[in-house]
């Protein structure tokens, strides 16, 4: 409002059509569709109706579902992640390429309410790129446990301190 009162309109046309870009990508009559329906509520892990969600993303048009997706992520984890439901799992592959807002609170309190977290991506690196260097270290010190395959670089140095050595005879 303040800049429309000190005569920027200029300006705020600018950041008006900046937001249009990314919002014209979501527009798609197949997200639109599925973002319309009813069909469910999103408490996957209510006693009195149980349900299992699969949600998958597409490479190539990445950047038109993530903010559904995150949309979806974030009030999902907000409905399961309470006392008095059935337990569950949230299970997410190259997390990376979705922006998952509270799982650091989500892996944090999760298992008190008998939810799973199992997170999957290649390297450190991807996870700082993409979340950024606060809350991506968050997420790394908050996990329990950890299942690597190979890795180099800071992420091989990181697991290398955090698993330590063991002497075995």
């Amino acid at each position: 409002m303040d800049a429309w009162q000190g005569g920027a309109q200029d300006q705020l046309q600018g950041q008006i059509a900046s937001a249009k870009i990314p919002l014209s990508r979501m527009i798609s009559p197949q997200l639109y569709w599925v973002m319309t329906g009813d069909d469910f509520s999103l408490d996957i892990n209510n006693p009195k109706e149980p349900k299992i969600l699969c949600v998958g993303n597409n490479p190539d048009r990445q950047n038109i579902y993530s903010a559904a997706l995150g949309l979806y992520n974030s009030r999902i984890v907000k409905l399961i992640n309470k006392k008095g439901q059935l337990k569950s799992s949230v299970i997410i592959d190259e997390l990376p390429t979705i922006y998952f807002r509270g799982l650091d609170n989500l892996i944090a309190t999760a298992r008190s309410n008998k939810v799973a977290v199992c997170l999957g991506f290649q390297d450190y690196s991807q996870l700082t790129r993409d979340y950024g260097d606060k809350e991506s270290k968050v997420i790394q010190n908050t996990v329990g446990n950890i299942f690597s395959g190979q890795v180099v670089g800071e992420t091989a140095k990181t697991l290398s301190e955090r698993f330590g050595k063991v002497l075995q005879k």
